[in-house]
């Protein structure tokens, strides 16, 4: 009995040992992506790396901006620079920011940045920062999201549909740029 047991260790210590010494498993690769809201049902994932800040801004610190497209808060200071701010809820399709809620005293923006150009994201809400596996980011059929979103779609991911927010169509988009300036 004491010959089996002494075995029976001894089979554990080489098994122990052989899982120690084996190739590791191989690891999915992560990416961090920041989730906000656009209204109380809908939500969309933005790369981490696009993201240059995340603050609150108060809605007395934006200077209007007179004949814009209806989405364009207007600017704020942002760095000591100007900053322009877009209601992206409003941008995308959904309703405007200023009519999901009663008489808001601050918003959150996400300042995203191309090409040396800085712009205000407005959302109703920021949520956390997820991890996914970029190499699961599958794009979009034309019939899978409204036409209205469609062209702002980088991508989502298929285990629960996120939906991944394109910056570059964003801020490409010729509602923002109808006065032609330079500022985006």
């Amino acid at each position: 009995m004491a010959e089996l047991s002494e075995l029976t260790r001894s089979t554990a210590s080489i098994t122990s040992l052989e899982s120690l010494l084996s190739s590791p498993a191989e690891i999915e690769p992560l990416q961090k992506f920041l989730r906000f809201r656009l209204d109380p049902t809908q939500s969309m994932l933005l790369a981490v790396e696009e993201i240059a800040a995340v603050q609150t801004i108060l809605i007395s610190d934006i200077l209007p901006v007179p004949q814009m497209s209806a989405c364009v808060l207007g600017m704020s200071n942002w760095r000591g620079e100007s900053l322009w701010l877009v209601d992206l809820s409003q941008q995308l399709g959904f309703m405007s920011i200023v009519q999901q809620s009663q008489r808001p005293t601050n918003l959150s923006a996400i300042v995203v940045q191309s090409d040396r150009n800085a712009l205000g994201l407005v959302v109703p809400g920021i949520d956390e920062i997820e991890e996914h596996n970029p190499d699961a980011l599958r794009h979009p059929s034309p019939d899978l999201f409204p036409q209205s979103i469609s062209l702002f779609i980088k991508g989502y991911f298929n285990r629960d549909r996120s939906v991944v927010l394109n910056i570059s169509a964003v801020m490409q988009d010729p509602s923002l740029h109808i006065h032609n300036f330079n500022s985006f």
